[in-house]
């Protein structure tokens, strides 16, 4: 069952271009691993610290396989995770 997951970032002061810019590399970083069948950034238009990142997986092990990557540790949690005050993620299945 595919798995999709939505996280909300808030970029610190004066870190929204840096962290917009690292999204970019996370996306084709991400696209390009196995299970990875989709993944957005998006900018509020409102708040240009705010972003929503989606990401769509095959199953729940592709979505895990991602996370415990050490891409994913060294571009989210060693890299962009400083940059942010506030970080939030859900995981999803459709109905």
């Amino acid at each position: 069952m595919p798995i999709v997951v939505v996280a909300d970032w808030l970029a610190a002061p004066g870190q929204e271009q840096r962290v917009a810019d690292l999204l970019a590399t996370l996306a084709r970083a991400a696209l390009a691993e196995p299970g990875v069948t989709a993944f957005r950034s998006l900018r509020s238009l409102r708040d240009p610290a705010a972003f929503v990142v989606l990401a769509e997986y095959t199953d729940r092990r592709a979505a895990e396989a991602h996370h415990a990557g050490d891409r994913y540790r060294e571009l989210v949690q060693d890299t962009l995770a400083p940059l942010l005050i506030d970080r939030q993620t859900e995981f999803h299945t459709e109905l």
